[in-house]
């Protein structure tokens, strides 16, 4: 018994020792690893195009004396975390990489990317061959956000912002948690934009990213023409295109009479869509149903249920008018299905037919109709 007991014991300081061996994990110092990519394009004289991608990598201070980092058989000590830029330029974009690898003396540990930043010329330019390129690619992070950026990529990727580690760390916290304002979309992933390029009926908005007042702000969105970027939408157009766009958001619209006089109201947005054809025209009902908390007035001395009604009355029509106004431009300036209504009328009526829903869809008409109701008007009232 004694015997067996030390055959076992043997075999499983083998097994431990052998798969202790082959699991040695690399640490993480040892590898450039990724936080964002950038896309920048130099347009020559000749027509070619010169790309250049640079790429944000965690540099990691280690904990030592005299400038030595420590490392133990357990553990890396890491004193502080920065970032670096490493760029490749070349006539494509794959072998932009050669030239950045030729810089380094680490290999890329790809699929952990938080941000793809397209500067606004390549946007214009056009982003399949990005999106293709990214998509063939099983180590790239198809989960990371992408949006369009003033000027160049590098430009917003090499700015410091106090207290992150690396400007892509700020970017992805300010744009995930955009979405509980402005009724703003968390759909801005590679996944998200393939689907969309791929599907009858569909425009592809991206956040649009600058630097304004020492600090990146989040300033509007990227409207697409297929996969080529037509024109930036300011937030305040951003806010009701997400209205009107997007099945569900959150954000905060407001109510003023005067500089002291004036209601805010954080709602949530849900959407429905109908869609008819009528003598070879379209028609859409957009059902945008308001439901909220007040949050601020000092419109009212007291909110009853006449005054509540009065307030959904009065936010109600102020919202039509706003998404009419906006409805007008689409139709009329942009002339881009920015709503994605195309999608329902080939779902109802039929895809790959050759429509031009950007011309049809400038051409519907277009109804909206708002509900709006307050569920809380404050701290004991309900």
């Amino acid at each position: 018994m004694k015997k067996k007991k030390k055959i076992i014991v043997f075999l499983v300081a083998l097994i431990v020792s052998v798969y202790a061996e082959k699991l040695k994990v690399t640490p993480m110092e040892e590898f450039n690893i990724p936080i964002a990519l950038g896309n920048d394009i130099n347009k020559e004289l000749n027509g070619n195009v010169q790309y250049s991608i640079p790429l944000s990598i965690y540099d990691f201070k280690k904990k030592g004396k005299g400038g030595v980092g420590i490392t133990t058989k357990k553990e890396t000590i890491i004193e502080e975390v920065r970032s670096n830029i490493l760029k490749g330029k070349s006539s494509s974009i794959g072998e932009t990489r050669e030239e950045r690898q030729l810089k380094s003396s680490k290999p890329f540990l790809l699929g952990v990317e938080k941000i793809v930043l397209i500067s606004e010329e390549h946007a214009t330019y056009g982003i399949l061959n990005i999106i293709n390129l990214f998509f063939a690619n099983a180590k790239i992070n198809d989960r990371g956000i992408f949006a369009v950026c003033k000027g160049k990529a590098e430009d917003i990727l090499t700015f410091k912002v106090e207290g992150y580690p690396s400007s892509a760390d700020y970017i992805e916290g300010m744009i995930k948690h955009a979405t509980s304002y402005n009724f703003i979309s968390d759909r801005y992933t590679l996944l998200d934009i393939y689907v969309t390029l791929d599907s009858e009926g569909k425009n592809l908005v991206l956040p649009y990213l600058e630097i304004k007042d020492k600090n990146i702000t989040f300033a509007g969105m990227a409207l697409f023409k297929g996969n080529k970027m037509a024109y930036v939408l300011p937030m305040e157009e951003s806010k009701i295109m997400n209205m009107l766009r997007e099945k569900k958001g959150e954000g905060t619209l407001s109510l003023q009479e005067g500089p002291d006089k004036y209601i805010n109201y954080e709602a949530m947005v849900k959407r429905k869509v109908k869609c008819t054809k009528r003598e070879g025209k379209y028609e859409f009902n957009i059902e945008l149903d308001f439901q909220g908390d007040i949050i601020e007035n000092t419109l009212y001395k007291e909110l009853g249920k006449e005054k509540e009604s009065e307030f959904e009355e009065l936010m109600g029509k102020k919202i039509e008018k706003m998404c009419n106004d906006f409805l007008d431009k689409m139709k009329n300036v942009y002339k881009i299905d920015c709503l994605n209504l195309g999608m329902y009328a080939a779902a109802k009526y039929g895809r790959e037919t050759g429509v031009d829903w950007n011309k049809e869809v400038s051409n519907a008409d277009i109804k909206v109709s708002i509900k709006v109701k307050i569920d809380k008007s404050g701290r004991g009232q309900y």
